[in-house]
């Protein structure tokens, strides 16, 4: 009974050693807070007796949920994919006139700037602190690859699109749903860039907890800023 509990026991031994010596792969989710501010912008456009202006309102940090997958089996680096989405609500308000006779004002319309963007990471230990049998605590540091798909603003543009040609058309966002549904599938922004980043891993049997920082750089990504940082939150396993 004995050799037979030695043997159990040293096959779970081997096989925590294989796992620490040959690496493992990790999984899991995340929240997420861009620091980011946008401000607030106004524009407009004149064409001879018609003008148009667009108020919109600004918001800041916004937050989002993501997923991760990780591999660390290969020497000297470790390789990481994420996928993420981001959400913010604002209001804009349309007005047009007419030799500057008022004719329509749609008052405050909610709106949102929605994101999915998926980022490739090359990451590699900086410092490492082991607990037999039970885990350990990693900082990391890497950079890579991002990509973004993402909701337009609300602009002049998108309102001609709307209404036509009949820019003093009556603004009415429910019966514009439809409307609003493919302008935004047809005028969605593709963004690409890259990104560095520096976090802690706490690792406790399977359980892995990440607190990481990261800087994206992605040129029109948000309004008037090509660089902007992130914070994550992730919680998954490790095997």
């Amino acid at each position: 009974m004995n050799t037979k509990k030695n043997i159990i026991a040293v096959f779970v031994v081997m096989t925590i050693s294989i796992s620490s010596a040959f690496g493992f792969i990790g999984f899991g989710l995340y929240g997420l807070q861009d620091m980011v501010t946008v401000e607030g912008h106004q524009s407009e456009k004149v064409e001879s007796d018609v003008k148009v202006l667009m108020d919109r309102q600004g918001f800041e940090n916004p937050y989002g949920l993501g997923g991760y997958i990780y591999l660390d089996f290969i020497p000297f680096i470790d390789l990481e994919a994420d996928i993420q989405a981001t959400f913010s609500q604002y209001t804009f308000n349309f007005q047009n006139y007419a030799n500057d006779v008022p004719m329509v004002e749609t008052g405050d319309v909610d709106f949102a700037h929605a994101r999915i963007s998926g980022f490739f990471t090359v990451r590699r230990k900086l410092i490492g602190l082991s607990l037999p049998f039970l885990g350990g605590i990693k900082l990391h540091a890497g950079g890579g690859l991002n990509f973004h798909k993402s909701v337009p603003f609300a602009s002049i543009n998108m309102m001609e699109d709307l209404l036509g040609d009949d820019l003093f058309e009556e603004f009415d966002a429910p019966s514009m749903e439809d409307k609003i549904v493919d302008y935004i599938k047809e005028n969605a922004e593709t963004n690409k860039g890259f990104h560095a980043q520096i976090g802690v891993q706490l690792k406790l049997l399977g359980l892995d907890s990440f607190i990481y920082y990261r800087y994206v750089i992605s040129k029109d990504l948000y309004p008037d800023t090509n660089g902007f940082g992130t914070l994550n939150l992730r919680i998954g396993l490790g095997f």
